[in-house]
């Protein structure tokens, strides 16, 4: 069975909620390929917001110890019109939505015990539409308290100094990226089933773009473990500890091209993250 994540506004009915999903070409981002459980990158955590479409999940990293990075696309339908109620959860085993229909008040409750709600924040420039020259998918989550108060220990993760990645391509492409997040497996006839985890895998860099570094996705490429392909959008590449950038598109509906992360280390990027951290 290969490991596929949702990432744009696809509603696929699966499990608590529904999960956001990726485009082609050029569709918002990304699952984890052939991946494995992750109990190492703890803040990175799953998001559970509402747009005018439905309910959807993607993943996203804590970047302060308020403040949550996310793609755009998980963060509203465009700069102008934020997600509604988004709920945070950093659990490694994936939460059951609060706001599911037909719960009583007391199981309500208990799932929100998951989770820390947050305000939904999408890059002005965001427009819905993704554009690899000019896309700004990103956004943030400013959490209505801090990560630490119901995950103790949990440390935010730095972002990649500004131009590591135009400086540096050439050694780069020796180096080993760290993908992460949450998703759903493609069964048979492409059913889409339910990955209660956060999990990992690794990846290798194939090209520095104005705004977006796109990975190799391919989970038979004999450098790497896996990729990125459908399924939860917003979850980071790392180098070390460094976030890179948050999981944006992929260009193949099998997962088996390349995959894109909105770049951090941009001035333009920098600009929007440091309004809130």
């Amino acid at each position: 069975m290969r490991r596929n994540r949702i990432s744009l506004l696809a509603q696929l009915s699966v499990g608590p909620l529904v999960v956001a999903a990726a485009l082609v070409p050029s569709q918002p981002a990304a699952a984890i390929t052939d991946g494995q459980r992750d109990t190492v990158h703890t803040n990175v955590g799953v998001v559970r917001f509402t747009t005018e479409a439905g309910r959807f999940r993607c993943s996203g990293t804590l970047i302060s110890p308020t403040v949550v990075l996310t793609a755009g696309h998980c963060t509203g339908d465009n700069g102008e019109t934020p997600a509604t109620n988004v709920y945070v959860s950093f659990n490694t085993d994936l939460p059951l939505d609060p706001l599911a229909p037909g719960i009583t008040p007391a199981e309500r409750a208990a799932r929100a015990a998951n989770y820390i709600t947050g305000t939904a924040h999408p890059d002005p420039g965001w427009t819905g539409k993704l554009s690899v020259a000019k896309q700004h998918d990103q956004g943030v989550v400013v959490l209505d308290a801090p990560a630490a108060s119901k995950w103790p220990g949990i440390t935010a993760a730095p972002l990649l100094p500004v131009g590591t990645l135009d400086a540096n391509q050439g050694a780069l492409k020796k180096a080993t990226f760290v993908l992460v997040g949450y998703g759903v497996d493609i069964g048979r006839k492409k059913a889409q089933i339910v990955v209660t985890e956060r999990r990992f895998t690794t990846s290798y860099l194939m090209n520095v773009q104005k705004e977006v570094v796109v990975f190799q996705i391919n989970d038979r490429d004999s450098k790497a473990a896996g990729g990125s392909c459908f399924g939860d959008s917003g979850g980071p590449a790392f180098l070390g500890q460094y976030v890179v950038g948050d999981a944006s598109y992929v260009n193949s509906l099998s997962c088996n091209a390349t995959g894109g992360y909105q770049r951090v280390d941009t001035a333009y990027s920098r600009a929007f993250l440091e309004r809130f951290i």
